[in-house]
C-alpha cells in the first residue's frame, strides 16, 4: 500500500498538465480549506476551478491583474484626492480626471481586450460585481471578517473606523505591501464575487479570507469597495447609455429605454446575443420596477406650444403603483419609488388600495402626499412630514393620500407610446369607479386644467399656491411617456425660495454653542452642464439632529475623499473635509447675487431645511435653475 503525499500530488499535477483533471480525480466533494492550503492552491481558486470545470479554466481566469484594474480604472473613478491616495497607499497620483478625460478613459476601457467579458467590464463600471443582485456582505460582515483576519478586537476596529470613516481603509491599513504577490487576476476576483451570494455564509467568509490574503493595500481597498457596491460610476445613467450605444452601434436613447425597463446587465446580455433585436424584446410589465419620467430643469416660462396640460405639483413621494393578477386570481402589488425601491412595506395600506383598482394588471404613476391639521386648519403636508409619517416620527398626524397623474400599463398593453391625452382618458376610466370609495389610502386624480396661454399658466399656479401646494407642472398633452429621462415637454414652476443641492464639503464648527453639531457649515453645489458640480456657497444653521444624520451618511457611505480643505469666513480660515457628491439637501434661499469680479452666482442667506433622502446627486438642481432664479429676481 502506498500513501499519497504532497510530492505525489505535485508530480501528478505536472504530468497531467491540467489542474482541473487532477481535481476532478479527487472527487466531487469540496476539499476542506486546510487540505487545499497544503496542496498550495488557494481556496478561492480551488472553488473557481471546480465551478468552471467544463470550461477552459486557464483561459477564463486569464486577464489583466486586479491591481491594474484598481490602479487604472477604479482609482480614477473614485475621484480620490492625491493627498488621500498618498496617505492610504503611499501612491503619487494625478488629480481626478475631468469630465472629457474620464469619458475617454471609460471608452478606452470598453474597447480594449483585457481578458474580461463585457459583463465583467460593466460590473467594474457600475461597481456591482453581483450582476444587479444585492450584496450579502455588508459593512458589519466585513468588520467581522477583518477582525478574524487581523486578530484585533471589535472595539479597536470601531475606534479606528470612527477616525477614517471607511471600512475599506481598514482593509488597506491591515497590509504592508501596495500590491499582492503572486498577482490576482481581475477575472479571478470578478468571477468569485459573481458567485459569492449563492454560497453558504460560512463558506463566503472562507472564500473572501482566501482572496484577501492575496491582496495588497490598493487591491484590498477596492475589493472591499466592490463587495459593498461602493465603487465605479454613480448616478450617471446617461453617460453609461452613451458609452454602450457607441460600443454596440445603437442609439443611446434605445439603451436608456431598455435600462429603464430592465437593468444594464440584462441589456448587455441581449445586445451580445441578439444585437438591437434583443432590445425590442424588453417589455414593460407589472412588478418590474422602472424609472419614471421626470420634469426637465426648465420652467413654465419656456413653454413653446399651447395648449398645455397644467396640473397641481404635490410635495410628496413619487411612487408607481403596480398590480399584477395571475390566471388563478392571485394578486401581487408594488409601490416603487423613482430609485426602484419598493415602499409597500413602509405603507402597508397602499397594497390594499392597489388591489381595489379595477384592472387585472396596471402601472399607475402618481404621488403619495398628505394633509395635516395645524392651528390654522388643514393644509397640505410637506414631503418631510410625509416621510415622518412613514417612519413614525411625524410631529403631528398626517392623512396620507395618493394622487394619480399618469397610466403606463393596463391589462397587457404598454401605454407609454400613447399621448398624454389618451393616457389621461384611460386613467379616468380606470379610477372613476373608485375615487369616491372609502379606501385605506384614498386615491384621486391629480387636479389640473388645460392652459391656452402664459396667463392661464400663471393663473393656475397662483390658484394651487393659494391652496398650499408646491406649484404646477405643465405637460405637452400630445407627448408620449419617456421612461427614465428628463422630459423637455414637462416644465415645472414652484417657489424660487428652495433648491435641492449637493454637499461638496463639510466645515468644522468653530463655536461652542449648545445646539451646534460637529460641522458648523457645509459647502453646497449645483449640477453643471458637464455633469459635475459647482460650488455655489455655504449653508449654515445645521442643528445637531441634522448634523448627526449627515455625519452618519458620510461615514456609512465613505464620502470623505481625504482632501483637507479650508474655507474663509467672518471668523477667519476654517478647516474642513472634501466630500464625494452624494448627499442632497433642500436649501431655502432669500435670493441670488452675482460676484462683480468673477461673475459667479452665489446664494444669499441659504438655510438647510432637510435632507432629501429620496433624491440622488444627479437629480439635484442645476446651475440653470440658479440662473433662472437670478433672472426672475432681476426682472421682479
Amino acid at each position: 500500500m502506498h500513501f499519497v503525499d504532497t510530492h505525489d500530488v505535485r508530480d501528478a499535477a505536472e504530468e497531467a498538465g491540467d489542474l482541473s483533471i487532477l481535481l476532478r480525480g479527487l472527487g466531487r466533494t469540496r476539499i476542506d480549506p486546510d487540505t487545499v492550503a497544503r496542496l498550495g492552491l488557494p481556496l478561492h481558486l480551488d472553488f473557481l476551478v471546480k465551478e468552471l470545470e467544463d470550461d477552459d479554466v486557464y483561459e477564463t481566469l486569464s486577464s489583466i491583474p486586479f491591481y491594474s484594474l484598481c490602479r487604472g480604472l477604479l482609482l480614477p473613478l473614485s475621484a480620490m484626492a492625491p493627498e488621500k491616495a498618498a496617505q492610504i497607499f503611499g501612491l503619487v497620483i494625478e488629480p481626478p480626471p475631468a469630465t472629457e478625460a474620464r469619458e475617454a478613459m471609460l471608452r478606452h476601457f470598453l474597447e480594449r481586450d483585457l481578458g474580461l467579458s463585457m459583463r465583467q467590464k460593466l460590473s467594474c463600471l457600475l461597481g456591482d460585481p453581483f450582476g444587479g443582485r444585492p450584496s450579502t456582505m455588508k459593512r458589519e460582515s466585513l468588520l467581522r471578517l477583518l477582525q478574524s483576519e487581523a486578530l484585533v478586537t471589535r472595539r479597536e476596529l470601531l475606534d479606528r473606523l470612527t477616525l477614517v470613516g471607511d471600512v475599506a481603509i481598514l482593509f488597506a491599513d491591515a497590509r504592508t505591501n501596495l500590491r499582492g504577490e503572486p498577482a490576482l487576476t481581475a477575472s479571478e476576483v470578478l468571477l468569485l464575487l459573481e458567485r459569492l451570494p449563492s454560497q453558504k455564509r460560512t463558506f463566503q467568509y472562507q472564500l473572501l479570507r482566501s482572496v484577501f490574503e492575496r491582496c495588497g493595500k490598493l487591491e484590498a481597498y477596492f475589493l472591499a469597495k466592490l463587495i459593498m457596491q461602493k465603487a465605479g460610476l454613480r448616478y450617471e445613467s446617461e453617460l453609461l447609455a452613451r458609452l454602450l450605444g457607441e460600443h454596440y452601434n445603437v442609439e443611446a436613447e434605445q439603451i436608456s429605454h431598455a435600462n429603464a425597463l430592465s437593468d444594464p446587465f440584462e441589456v448587455v446580455r441581449l445586445l451580445e446575443e441578439s444585437g438591437i433585436e434583443g432590445l425590442r424584446s424588453v417589455q414593460l410589465q407589472p412588478l418590474v420596477p422602472v424609472r419614471p419620467a421626470l420634469a426637465s430643469g426648465g420652467t413654465t416660462e419656456q413653454i413653446k406650444r399651447f395648449p398645455v396640460w397644467v396640473e397641481r405639483k404635490y410635495d410628496g413621494i413619487r411612487l408607481m403603483l403596480h398590480k399584477a393578477t395571475d390566471p388563478l386570481g392571485s394578486v401581487l402589488c408594488g409601490a416603487y419609488s423613482r430609485n426602484r425601491r419598493d415602499y409597500l412595506e413602509m405603507v402597508p395600506s397602499l397594497a390594499q388600495t392597489a388591489r381595489m383598482l379595477p384592472a387585472q394588471s396596471t402601472i399607475v404613476d402618481g404621488e403619495l402626499h398628505g394633509t395635516v391639521m395645524d392651528v390654522r386648519g388643514p393644509r397640505p403636508a410637506s414631503v418631510y412630514e410625509v416621510f415622518g409619517a412613514l417612519s413614525g416620527e411625524a410631529p403631528r398626524p398626517v392623512q396620507l393620500k395618493y394622487a394619480a397623474f399618469d397610466l403606463l400599463y393596463l391589462d397587457g398593453h404598454d401605454l407609454t407610446g400613447q399621448t398624454l391625452r389618451e393616457r389621461r382618458q384611460r386613467l379616468q376610466y380606470l379610477l372613476g369607479p373608485v375615487v369616491n370609495l372609502p379606501m385605506p389610502i384614498p386615491v384621486s386624480f391629480s387636479e389640473g386644467q388645460m392652459a391656452s396661454s402664459s396667463e392661464d399658466v400663471k393663473r393656475l399656479y397662483e390658484h394651487f399656491r393659494n391652496q398650499g401646494y408646491e406649484g404646477v407642472i405643465a405637460k405637452d398633452i400630445e407627448s408620449p411617456y419617456r421612461l427614465a429621462s428628463r422630459d423637455s415637454s414637462w416644465l415645472k414652476r414652484k417657489p424660487a425660495e428652495t433648491l435641492d443641492l449637493v454637499l461638496l464639503g463639510a466645515i468644522l464648527a468653530v463655536t461652542s454653542k449648545e445646539k451646534t453639531g460637529m460641522f458648523g457649515s457645509y459647502i453646497i453645489g449645483a449640477r453643471s452642464p458637464e455633469m459635475g458640480f459647482e460650488d455655489v456657497g455655504d449653508v449654515a444653521g445645521v442643528d445637531q439632529v441634522k448634523d448627526a444624520e449627515i455625519q452618519r451618511m458620510i461615514m456609512s457611505d465613505g464620502l470623505l475623499t481625504g482632501r483637507r480643505i479650508e474655507r474663509a469666513g467672518v471668523s477667519g480660515i476654517r478647516p474642513g473635509f472634501d466630500l464625494t457628491p452624494s448627499i442632497v439637501v433642500m436649501v431655502r434661499v432669500s435670493g441670488v447675487v452675482r460676484d462683480p469680479v468673477s461673475g459667479k452666482l452665489h446664494l444669499r442667506d441659504p438655510k438647510l431645511i432637510a435632507i432629501r433622502a429620496d433624491k440622488q446627486a444627479h437629480e439635484a438642481s442645476g446651475l440653470k435653475d440658479i440662473e433662472s432664479l437670478y433672472l426672475r429676481q432681476q426682472m421682479g
